[in-house]
């Protein structure tokens, strides 16, 4: 019995695993639909990695970088050894495919820095002046990790120590400095609320955005101390904790500097809020918390002002696009989302909002689908995507506008790191290039006629140039001749339109510091204002459309930000009180985040300079040739060495993994080795993965010893002088089982939610049985012998599979509430083995508001001749997931009330089938979700019934083999139902207690509770 389980009884676990090391069972891609052609432009402080076809667009990158390295060199007092490498994508879509790092890329994800090789990777943007705020706060980070590597005490595990808002607020200051309206806008809105965090409040929290607020706080104490200061308060705080940081920098405690940053925000601020509407003075309320979701941006007016499409969280898990009724705001019908669309990867929500066809029956937007952008068509009166349409030599589009004749469709298009307006022909599916210069196009916007364009660029006004800022612009269709109005100049002049019938052109500005909405006439050259907002009208930043008008009506729709949430109003054009101001009274210092005035500013000042175009000699940029640069990532802290000795022998423990790649990602390699015992319990694996391009593949080697003993008594004869004499032999056996695999796994990705996976390998295993003796006379040791037993024979078997695989659920607290996922899995071993293995798994979820329903059907079945003589255990229902109800407390129950409704036998067979449904209501967690708000506790409250059924054709001998009294089965369903609890411990683990009744005779007598540690199914 020993040697049977030795042999077959590891494997097995081995075998019901399979899934799980092959691959990732569900979850959703990472495709890389492109593979790029890097090339390496170094210069003295950075090593570029891009593949611009115009050598220009990487030395501006190179330039821009090194202004930022001399800004950043000077503030933190520190300097990065070798050149810091830069990865470089020609736009978003590109960049979320980038193996330089793992994990998901989000629409709103600007950029990334890692901490392993401090590889800066980000792609370029439609607007040259976010482009180059990315680049620098990336570039922080960049600084924050050297200074980390290189400080003394001080290495990668003290990133631990900084809470997230000063990490990302410093890269927000020492980027944006503390003009930014954005984040003003921000302040003044807390204000009202009359909720303004304390340290601790921002440390623990996670309601206080950590990049407005971190910057905000970063201002005030570069303001009050200089900016001088920011280096050794990092620092400190990286060592000690904040609070300590602050006491012996600063030389105040955490609780004051709050109280003084608080009397700051409100005594600056205080006085601007006075001169400001604090209540909507135009138009009404028609979207909001109470009606749609706390977020609900970029709206669109239809051409008739009848119905508004928008963007909204309402349905909470995930950014939808809906249609609503402008007039009353009653939402009549979803038109797009992620989870009812699977082939789109993501709705592009930031920084784009969509446009209505000139009769409103169909609408356009952008999504992110099969990396690049599309154009996205819907038919209004069905709420389905008919169309997604390419843009022929356009990747990368935002901003799109229907003209008012129906036949194109313009669009702000990003080629070759240039920004420029494009126009598309939806009937000959030609484009046109209408802008070609160095300058930022977007939010292009048609006049009633068709014959002209509005839209915002960073082009100067004739004769004057300075800071990068925002203008009006308008261009002639015909002559392609652009002009730009001499409005506002230094501000961001953004979102324009014309009104209808009209050349006079609503905009947004930030020119008083606030986001306003105003009324530009150019003929008249005369400028009005239209709200004076004390927050702001605004979208998720400040580069989001926020405003609508109607082409047939003089009605217009917005966004308006306040008690951190974004409420949609409309109003008539006449509603608005026109105020004439001038066009160029450009003040910021409603904008500023406090302190004004500012001892020794040096972020400041700098960012106030004109942006150098040429910071370092071009003679010392150098153009190299790729190299991968297979480099050290990561080896464990675990690494080490430890000796020890017993009666058993000498033995050693230790171990270490590692993990290496190349500079882009492409190419990974993973090493392990560890000892935990003698020398032959030494195990290792080496495995290698390749990332570049659809088909992901790799390898996998392994030595891997497996270690049980048992223990037995028997009695023996001994030699004990002169004569043999009968012993007690107390036994110790040491039975190793060692598995060697070679392997090879491949992944075809499709899409974000459907994959192929395929792979092979073949695996052996042997054995070694060590016995040790331990005699025993009278109760009194004698001595002890080892010997080594005869072992059961190697053997070794062959698999392959292949599994087809779609998953575009959204997870909760605790389990997935939307979506779907499916496995289609088929395998084949040979070998010592000849078995077939099928299994079909089907869940979809319906998210209900606010609840969830699931359903999951799942077959599973072997085939072949083994799958029936026992060389294999049994398919089980009793595996965690499954079933609720049927563990041993059940038969405990059942045998104590003498109760015979199902055995051990049910639960077992060489085929399973297995469906679920739950009501899941998130029970507590964030207030937008669950019933009872908690920022610590996440739980869902589910109310279940599971039904399973296990069985093995006739003539099976699987159950005698394993113990189990053969016929004894009636296959018959078991079904259970009850409630439970899944509490999600810090991302740590999911644990679900439960209770569950048998549905079958005398089931409420036993049923019985019971704990799962697995997220729900």
């Amino acid at each position: 019995m020993v040697q049977k389980l030795t042999r077959y009884g590891l494997l097995c676990l081995m075998l019901l695993t399979t899934s799980v090391v092959q691959a990732q069972y569900f979850g959703r891609n990472k495709p890389a639909y492109k593979k790029f052609d890097f090339k390496v432009m170094e210069s003295p402080n950075f090593k570029l990695y891009h593949y611009f076809q115009n050598k220009e667009d990487a030395l501006k990158i190179v330039q821009d970088s090194e202004r930022w390295y001399k800004l950043h060199q000077e503030v933190l007092q520190d300097t990065i050894a070798d050149p810091n490498p830069l990865i470089i994508y020609k736009n978003h879509a590109d960049f979320q495919q980038t193996t330089a790092i793992s994990g998901s890329i989000g629409v709103g994800t600007g950029g990334v820095t890692e901490g392993l090789k401090n590889r800066v990777v980000m792609p370029i943007t439609l607007s040259n002046k976010q482009t180059d705020h990315v680049l620098g706060h990336e570039l922080v980070h960049a600084f924050q990790y050297n200074m980390m590597r290189t400080g003394d005490s001080l290495s990668l595990n003290n990133m631990r120590n900084l809470p997230l808002w000063m990490v990302e607020g410093l890269a927000e200051y020492m980027s944006i400095g503390n003009q930014d309206p954005n984040t003003a806008m921000w302040m003044r809105d807390a204000i009202l609320q009359k909720d303004i965090p304390t340290l601790k409040d921002l440390t623990r929290k996670q309601k206080y955005f950590p990049y407005r607020w971190g910057q905000a706080f970063w201002s005030f104490v570069a303001g009050t101390w200089g900016d001088e200061v920011i280096e050794p308060l990092f620092r400190s705080t990286a060592k000690y904790g904040y609070e300590d940081a602050i006491k012996g920098v600063l030389k105040v405690d955490a609780v004051t500097l709050g109280n003084m940053w608080k009397t700051s925000l409100e005594n600056y601020y205080k006085p601007y809020i006075a001169g400001s509407d604090t209540t909507i003075t135009a138009g009404r309320k028609l979207l909001d918390k109470t009606n749609a979701g706390r977020m609900n941006i970029s709206p669109v007016l239809s051409p008739n002002g009848k119905f508004i499409a928008y963007m909204s969280d309402q349905d909470v898990l995930g950014l939808d696009l809906f249609l609503a009724d402008a007039q009353t705001g009653k939402i009549t019908k979803r038109l797009a989302s992620l989870a009812t669309n699977p082939h789109l990867d993501n709705f592009n929500f930031m920084e784009s909002a969509g446009t209505f066809s000139p009769y409103g029956e169909r609408f356009a937007f952008v999504v992110f689908e099969q990396g690049v952008n599309k154009l996205a068509i819907v038919d209004v009166a069905r709420g389905k995507i008919i169309d997604n349409l390419t843009i022929p030599g356009v990747d990368a589009f935002a901003y799109p506008s229907w003209s008012p004749d129906g036949q194109s469709i313009v669009v702000s298009g990003l080629v070759e790191a240039q920004s420029d307006l494009y126009l598309y022909n939806l009937r000959s599916k030609k484009v046109k290039q209408l802008t070609k210069d160095a300058y930022s196009d977007l939010m292009p916007s048609w006049s009633a006629d068709g014959s002209k364009l509005v839209f915002s660029t960073d082009r100067p006004v004739d004769g004057k140039s300075g800071k990068s800022s925002y203008n009006l612009a308008e261009i002639d269709i015909i002559s392609g001749k652009v002009k730009v109005a001499e409005v506002f100049t230094g501000a961001d002049n953004l979102n324009a339109s014309y009104e209808p019938n009209s050349n006079n052109i609503l905009f947004l500005s930030d020119r008083d510091g606030y986001r306003n909405m105003y009324r530009y006439s150019p003929e008249q050259q005369r400028v009005e204002r239209l709200t004076n907002y004390v927050t702001g009208i605004s979208g998720i930043t400040s580069m989001s459309p926020a405003m609508s008008v109607a082409r047939e009506e003089g009605k217009v729709a917005y966004s308006y930000y306040r008690n951190n949430a974004y409420t949609i109003y409309t109003a008539p054009l006449a509603a608005f009180e026109r105020t004439a101001v001038d066009a160029q009274a450009v003040d910021m210092k409603a904008g500023i985040l406090p302190p004004l005035e500012r001892k020794k500013p040096i972020v400041t000042t700098k960012l106030a300079e004109p942006i150098a175009t040429s910071v370092v000699a071009e003679d010392s940029i150098s153009v190299k040739p790729y190299r991968p640069e297979f480099k050290l990532d990561y080896i464990s802290n675990t690494a080490g060495v430890g000796i020890s000795n017993g009666p058993y022998g000498t033995g050693m423990n230790g171990g270490v993994n590692m993990i290496f790649s190349d500079i882009l990602g492409n190419n990974q390699l993973f090493a392990a080795a560890s000892l935990n015992g003698e020398i032959y319990d030494f195990g290792g694996q080496f495995a290698y993965l390749r990332q570049k391009g659809r088909f992901q593949w790799g390898a996998q080697v392994s030595h891997i010893p497996f270690l049980r003993g048992q223990v037995g008594y028997t009695q023996d004869s001994l030699q004990i002088g002169d004569s043999k004499q009968l012993v007690d032999n107390m036994i110790l056996q040491k039975i190793r089982m060692f598995q060697q695999q070679a392997n090879l796994i491949g992944n075809y990705v499709f899409s974000t939610t459907r994959r192929l996976e395929f792979g092979a390998g073949i695996s052996r295993y042997s054995y070694r049985i060590d016995q040790f003796n331990h005699y025993y006379k009278d109760g009194f040791f004698i001595k002890m012998e080892d010997e080594k037993l005869e072992a059961p024979d190697p053997f070794h078997f062959q698999q392959v599979y292949a599994a087809y695989v779609g998953d575009n659920s959204y997870f909760g607290l605790t389990s997935p509430l939307a979506g779907h996922r499916y496995r289609l899995h088929a395998e084949r071993y040979f070998g010592e083995f000849n078995v077939w293995t099928g299994l079909a798994d089907y869940r979809k979820y319906f998210f209900l508001k606010p609840f969830s329903v699931a359903f999951r059907v799942m077959h599973q079945a072997r085939y072949g001749e083994d799958s029936q003589n026992g060389k294999l255990a049994p398919l089980s229902l009793a595996l965690p997931g499954y079933m609720r109800g049927f563990g041993n407390d059940y038969f405990q129950k059942s045998q104590e009330a003498g109760i015979n409704n199902a055995n051990w036998n049910d639960l077992y067979g060489s085929r399973i089938a297995v469906a679920n449904a739950e009501l899941r209501l998130p029970f507590t967690g964030p207030e937008q979700l669950a019933l009872i708000k908690s920022g610590m506790f996440l739980s869902d409250f589910n109310l279940f019934v599971d039904a399973g059924m296990a069985w093995s054709p006739k003539g099976s001998t699987t159950s005698e083999y394993w113990g189990f009294t053969s016929g004894s089965s009636s296959y018959k369903p078991l079904i259970s139902a009850g409630a439970s609890l899944r509490v999600n411990l810090f991302g740590y683990m999911i644990v679900e207690p439960f209770y569950a009744i048998p549905l079958q005779k005398n089931g409420t007598k036993l049923a019985n509770f019971g704990v799962n540690f697995t997220p729900g199914w």
